[in-house]
């Protein structure tokens, strides 16, 4: 294992020394990949290692490498270090299951005209091979391309830090509206009102009991009278509001 050049888990014993060669020669360019998808990258990927698997798509290029096709290498491996990185994207990535299928089919067709073609193939061929219209493909395309997911806790303007995060911008469905508040005022002054007109003896039940949260056993020693008369009193008082709302 050599991690002073490579600083991935690749084991070179599994090489040629011409391998090992294009292997040490071509690993700066796994670095430079990675740092210009950086800005195009979801908040979850971990650049660390992203680039390690961007040297594993750099190992598989040169042990695939048709030595007839040696000078289109350099593309080649560009290739490959970008779909390796994709693909461990996706991995990482939500998708729909239908979505995941055909990324899935997708995937393996790419790798077997790959295989075929020694290159990538264009998205043109793929089209052409899967016997679909460009509109269906296009489509096909979007739905497996990967999803970037944001924190809630970033703002939209990530230049401004003065800037409201993306959360405060989401409507809180539990959360009653303007409308519900002011009603619910309204209501609440209502009742205030209705109480004060009742008898000296139904209000101060009622307010004892729902305003100070006693108990009707507390409620009826205080009035010096048996429960069931306070829960007579508390029902007739219950009706009179009711009545007035009513109307």
């Amino acid at each position: 294992m050599v991690k002073e050049k490579t600083n991935t888990n690749v084991n070179l014993e599994e090489f040629s020394p011409a391998q090992k060669t294009l292997l040490v020669e071509y690993y700066p360019l796994v670095a430079k990949i990675v740092n210009s998808m950086k800005g195009k990258l979801p908040s979850y990927a971990d650049l660390d290692e992203l680039h390690s698997v961007g040297v594993a798509g750099l190992a598989d290029a040169v042990r695939r490498l048709d030595p007839s096709r040696k000078s289109s290498f350099c593309g080649y491996v560009s290739l490959r270090i970008k779909g390796a990185i994709i693909d461990e994207l996706r991995r990482l990535d939500y998708m729909p299951r239908s979505a995941r299928n055909e990324a899935k089919k997708l995937d393996k067709l790419r790798d077997g005209m790959e295989r075929e073609l020694g290159r990538r193939p264009e998205d043109h061929e793929l089209r052409e091979r899967l016997g679909m219209d460009k509109r269906r493909f296009d489509k096909m395309m979007r739905r497996t391309s990967l999803c970037s997911f944001v924190s809630l806790n970033d703002t939209a303007d990530m230049s401004d830090t003065s800037a409201p995060e993306l959360a405060e911008s989401i409507a809180d469905e539990n959360s009653p509206t303007a409308l519900d508040q002011l009603e619910k005022k309204e209501i609440a002054e209502l009742l205030r009102t209705r109480i004060l007109n009742l008898t000296d003896k139904q209000r101060r039940i009622i307010e004892s009991y729902y305003y100070e949260e006693k108990k009707l056993a507390d409620i009826a020693a205080e009035f010096g009278v048996t429960e069931a008369r306070i829960c007579q009193i508390h029902g007739q008082a219950l009706q009179i509001l009711r009545a007035k709302f009513k109307n």
